[in-house]
């Protein structure tokens, strides 16, 4: 085994964390720890808003049907069933994705640390376009939401961070 380190590494200064393999913290810093337990506390709000939208589902429903242009009818159960189908799905599919991500942000994978900033950043746009077209207690979580987003993209990328995301093999 060389103890020569591969081309293009670069020492950290002296006095940084101790290290494993080449430059790799061998504890994940706190501000990735912090934005690890933030996307944890992110997922369980989504649960928690998924299970209120569909117990207040007529409210929403309600709001659709008031918003339509004049003079067009929408069928209430079609509403019902896209709301319903919505929620779902993108619970399923947002708290599949989110795991997979946080699984390799733990293990330091950079490439889940961009795709996390991309969709996390797509959510503070869309989600703040949206928050006037919900009942009051979805918008408040939705508030808490967009804070906890902004919260986590900032720990991930504080530069305390960046060692943890050394290019290497995951």
């Amino acid at each position: 085994m060389s103890s020569t380190p591969p081309e293009g590494y670069t020492p950290y200064p002296p006095g940084s964390e101790p290290t494993s393999g080449y430059g790799r913290p061998s504890e994940m810093p706190a501000s990735v720890a912090t934005a690890v337990k933030l996307i944890w506390a992110s997922m369980a709000l989504s649960v928690v808003a998924s299970l209120l939208t569909l117990t207040m589902l007529d409210t929403i429903i309600d709001r659709a049907i008031e918003r339509a242009a004049a003079g067009t009818t929408i069928d209430r159960e079609a509403v019902r069933a896209a709301a319903i189908g919505g929620a779902v799905f993108g619970l399923l599919v947002g708290l599949g994705l989110t795991f997979l991500l946080l699984t390799f942000i733990r293990r330091g994978a950079n490439w889940a640390r961009i795709v996390y900033t991309v969709l996390g950043a797509l959510g503070l746009i869309f989600g703040l376009l949206g928050l006037g077209n919900q009942p009051p207690l979805l918008m408040v979580l939705s508030v808490i939401s967009l804070v906890l987003t902004a919260a986590i993209l900032l720990f991930l990328w504080k530069s305390e961070s960046n060692p943890w995301f050394v290019k290497r093999t995951v």
